[in-house]
């Protein structure tokens, strides 16, 4: 079985070079979306609580995986 990849708030999605993954949406979506949608929410403050929720989950075990260095758009 094929592990699933988890993605964090603003990881971009593998094998696209401008699709993100919005986790105040559950959904994928352009990076225009972040300044458009959520121009007044703490982006930096919600990567931080989907990344808690991702170490709890792989100390849990998982079946899903997290690149160590997973391309994000917060992150430089």
């Amino acid at each position: 079985m094929e592990a699933k990849r988890f993605y964090a708030h603003c990881d971009l999605i593998e094998g696209t070079g401008d699709v993100y993954y919005c986790s105040f949406c559950n959904r994928l979506v352009k990076e225009k979306h972040f300044n458009e949608e959520h121009m007044n929410k703490n982006h930096n403050q919600k990567l931080k609580a989907t990344l808690h929720e991702w170490k709890l989950k792989e100390s849990r075990g998982t079946n899903k995986v997290r690149p160590e260095n997973a391309p994000n758009r917060l992150k430089e």
